[in-house]
C-alpha cells in the first residue's frame, strides 16, 4: 500500500514537471530532485526535494485544480517573501502552471511540536523558553505594517530543533490593517480564536492560539518539576491568553512574553539574552576554561548558549580539533556545547564585513540567548570588540608578578566601568581585600579556581555569577 501511495505521489510530481516542460521551462524540470513526500491530501502535496546543482534541501508545495487552494499557496508565498527571520522559512522559487502551482521554500530542520512533546524528548523547563521564542516571532509578525497574522498556530506548524523554535505554514496568514474587515477564517478547531469564525481576527487572535499551545505543552509535559515550580502560574498565563473576549487577553505578544519571563525568574529558570565578553590580563588566567564551564552550567539551566571563539590560542585549536560539525547554523559541538569561531577575527570593522558585533547579531537571530565571546588576552586590537559586549568579564591576578598586567588592562578599560566585572582568580581572602581597596568604581569578585561542576561550592559560584549577570543585563 505504501509503495502504491508513493507511486501516485511520483506521478503527481511527474505531471508538474511535464507541464513545466510543455511550457518550455526546461530549467525547472531539471532543477530539483524528489527526496520524499512529506504530506499528501487531495490535490495538495508537499515534498522534500534537493536542488540538483547546489545540493540544498528545500520544501516544494504543489496544488492542482482547486482555485481556493491555489490562492492559499499564492497567499503564503506573498506573505513569506516579505519576511526575513531565522525562525521563518524563506521563499526560493515560485512556478505557476495552467493545471498546477508550486512554491519552493527553505527546508527547516526539526520535528513538530506535537512529535517533540508526545515522544517524551522534551524538558519541562523548555516550555518557557519555547513560548518566549514564539512570542518573539509573533512580535516580529505583528510589528509589520500592516500587522501580519498567522492565524493557524498549532503544534504541527511549529518545529523544534536543538531548543530553537521555527514557525511554518503561512497558508492562512492575513495582513490586517486598522479597521479592516475580513472574511470568515476557520483555522484549526481547538486552536483558532472564536472571532476567526466571524471574520474579526486581529493580533489577539494569534495570542489566543499561543495560549492554546501553552496549554498543550503543559498537558503533554506531565507531572513533576514543572508542577512544583510554576505550573499554576503557567496555567494562569494560558487562561488569560485564551479568554473568550479579545479585550480580556494580553494586548500584545510582548506583554505575554513579559509574563512568561516573570515566571521564569520566580521558578529559577533563567533567560539571560545577552552577550558576555571574557578576556584576561595575561596568559594562563583560565578565561577559556571558565567560559566553557560557564557555558555548560548555563545550558543545564535552560539557556541556549553559544561559545564564540574570538582569539587564536592553543585552547582554540584543541576545541576545534575535538569538536564535531553540526547542521543548521554552522556551529560545532564540543562536549555538547555549541561553539563557533568569529570569522572576522578580532576588533571592530574586521575584513570581509565580519566583526564581533555582526557575528553576535547573527547568532542572536539563530536563537542563542547567551553568547560567551572569548577574547583570550586583552589587547589594544581586540579592546573594542570586547567592550561591545553587554557584560564584560575581565580576569586578572592580584599577585605581585601579575599586577603590572592587571593595571595595564584596567587602564585600557578606563571609562567602561559600568558594564565591567573584574574577576580575580586564585586569590586569598586577605590579599583580595587589600587589592580591592585600591580599585575605584570597578565591581570586583574573587572567584576560586573551578575544576568542574560537581561540587556544591562550584555550583554556588556559577549560580551567583549567573544571577549577577542577569542583573547587569537588565541595567
Amino acid at each position: 500500500m505504501r509503495d502504491k501511495c508513493f507511486f501516485l505521489h511520483l506521478c503527481t510530481w511527474a505531471f508538474i514537471m511535464i507541464m513545466s516542460a510543455e511550457r518550455g521551462d526546461g530549467d525547472w524540470t531539471n532543477k530539483y530532485r524528489l527526496v520524499r513526500t512529506l504530506k499528501q491530501r487531495g490535490g495538495t502535496a508537499v515534498y522534500l526535494a534537493e536542488h540538483v546543482r547546489l545540493g540544498r534541501l528545500c520544501v516544494i508545495k504543489t496544488i492542482r485544480g482547486s482555485v481556493q487552494g491555489r490562492n492559499a499557496i499564492l497567499g503564503e508565498a506573498e506573505s513569506l517573501k516579505q519576511l526575513q527571520h531565522s525562525g521563518i522559512p524563506k521563499i526560493y522559487d515560485i512556478e505557476e502552471e495552467e493545471e498546477g502551482f508550486s512554491i519552493v521554500e527553505e527546508y527547516i530542520q526539526g520535528e513538530s511540536l506535537t512529535s517533540y512533546y508526545l515522544s517524551g524528548n522534551s524538558k519541562k523547563e523548555e516550555i518557557i523558553s519555547l513560548m518566549i521564542q514564539l512570542c518573539d516571532l509573533l512580535t516580529y509578525l505583528h510589528g509589520r505594517t500592516p500587522p501580519l497574522l498567522h492565524l493557524d498556530l498549532k503544534p504541527d506548524n511549529l518545529l523544534v530543533h536543538d531548543g530553537k523554535l521555527c514557525l511554518i505554514d503561512f497558508g492562512s496568514a492575513l495582513c490586517k490593517g486598522a479597521g479592516d474587515g475580513g472574511t470568515a477564517l476557520t483555522g484549526t478547531p481547538g486552536y483558532a480564536a472564536p472571532e476567526c469564525y466571524r471574520g474579526d481576527a486581529d493580533v489577539r487572535s494569534d495570542i489566543y492560539s499561543a495560549g492554546k499551545l501553552l496549554a498543550f505543552m503543559i498537558s503533554a509535559s506531565g507531572e513533576g518539576e514543572l508542577k512544583r515550580r510554576g505550573r499554576k502560574m503557567l496555567d494562569a498565563v494560558a487562561r488569560k491568553a485564551c479568554r473568550e473576549k479579545p479585550v480580556d487577553r494580553y494586548r500584545t505578544a510582548d506583554a505575554m512574553k513579559k509574563a512568561l519571563e516573570g515566571i521564569a525568574k520566580h521558578a529559577g529558570i533563567h533567560r539571560i539574552n545577552c552577550v558576555v565578553g571574557l578576556a584576561g590580563s595575561g596568559r594562563r588566567m583560565g578565561v577559556s576554561h571558565f567560559a566553557l564551564l560557564y557555558a555548560a552550567f548555563a545550558k543545564r539551566h535552560g539557556e541556549r548558549v553559544l561559545y564564540l571563539e574570538c582569539n587564536e590560542t592553543a585552547m582554540a585549536e584543541q576545541i576545534y580539533r575535538k569538536a564535531k560539525k553540526r547542521r543548521g547554523d554552522g556551529c560545532f559541538l564540543y562536549h555538547g556545547i555549541p561553539v563557533a569561531e568569529c570569522r572576522g577575527g578580532i576588533g571592530r570593522g574586521a575584513a570581509g564585513g565580519y566583526s564581533v558585533e555582526n557575528e553576535t547579531q547573527y547568532y542572536k537571530e539563530c536563537g542563542y540567548s547567551l553568547i560567551l565571546a572569548d577574547f583570550g588576552v586583552l589587547t589594544a586590537e581586540n579592546l573594542e570588540g570586547f567592550a561591545h559586549a553587554d557584560v564584560c568579564l575581565f580576569f586578572a591576578g592580584d599577585k605581585e608578578w601579575e599586577l603590572e598586567n592587571t593595571w595595564r588592562g584596567l587602564a585600557r578599560l578606563s571609562g567602561r566601568e559600568k558594564r565591567l566585572l573584574l574577576l580575580v582568580s586564585g586569590s586569598s581572602p586577605k590579599r583580595f581585600r587589600a587589592f580591592s581597596r585600591r580599585l575605584s568604581g570597578i565591581s570586583c569578585r574573587r572567584v576560586p579556581f573551578i575544576n568542574g561542576l560537581e561540587s556544591d561550592s562550584e555550583k554556588e559560584v556559577m549560580q551567583a555569577l549567573m544571577a549577577e549577570i542577569m542583573e547587569w543585563c537588565a541595567l
